[in-house]
């Protein structure tokens, strides 16, 4: 029997996070400001993993269509120290990463993804061997007040919510309900969705059965209030 190798692409999305044993802190990363910092850190830390992983890291300018789709093209302006690693059982290592030359157009938040790739390994061909890559959350750029453009539009059974990011750094939707007028809730949604700045996302609301004005709240990660916006369906 031939050995079989299977990938699997994981995003991170939390505050932090832990699968096949090997968690980042932090699972995002944000330079503001390139006239104090022109670079950031990651840790990588191995817990119950039985044998030692091999990691290669590139970056990938993110970008998204207009359906919300991710984009990703290489990037190698980004540098790595280290760039490969081995991680170790019960091991912690430390990962630096910078610009070689600040990124230019800044006036609005720009975005990469740290994509860490697990290097195939010799492996026994009798047996199956699972590769886990890791892809992190890069932001360039001052982070601002959120603002968000929304609409819905409807099909004979099906309601779109359209959101439209018009601020100049990315929204990360966390949470979405719709009440009808006496504040009752018809929907609600927990979504983990980045909007990168000028760019739109649709989320499917179902099959809303109320017609006339409703009040639609969207919950941002490290936003304490919900956005609140009045809607007609």
């Amino acid at each position: 029997m031939n050995g079989k190798i299977l990938s699997f692409f994981i995003l991170f999305l939390c505050g932090f996070y832990a699968s096949a044993g090997i968690k980042f802190t932090p699972v995002q990363m944000n330079i503001d400001d390139f006239k104090r910092q022109k670079s950031t850190t990651v840790n990588i830390e191995s817990t119950g993993i039985s044998t030692s992983k091999i990691y290669e890291i590139n970056a990938f300018k993110w970008e998204q269509n207009d359906k919300g789709e991710d984009i990703l093209v290489k990037d190698d302006t980004l540098l790595f120290n280290p760039k490969i690693f081995e991680l170790k059982p019960e091991s912690k290592q430390l990962v630096r990463m910078g610009f070689s030359q600040s990124p230019a157009n800044l006036k609005k938040e720009q975005a990469w993804r740290i994509i860490f790739e697990e290097i195939t390994p010799v492996v026994d061909k009798s047996n199956l061997t699972f590769l886990f890559n890791f892809s992190l959350p890069l932001f360039a750029g001052k982070q601002v007040s959120p603002k968000l453009d929304v609409n819905i539009q409807k099909t004979s059974n099906t309601s779109y919510l359209n959101i439209n990011n018009v601020a100049d750094s990315h929204a990360k939707l966390i949470e979405i309900i719709v009440l009808d007028q006496n504040n009752k809730e018809i929907v609600k949604k927990n979504i983990v969705q980045y909007i990168l700045s000028g760019k739109k996302v649709v989320v499917d609301l179902g099959d809303i059965n109320v017609n006339g004005r409703l009040k639609l709240k969207i919950k941002l990660e490290d936003q304490a209030e919900y956005l609140e916006f009045p809607i007609k369906v």
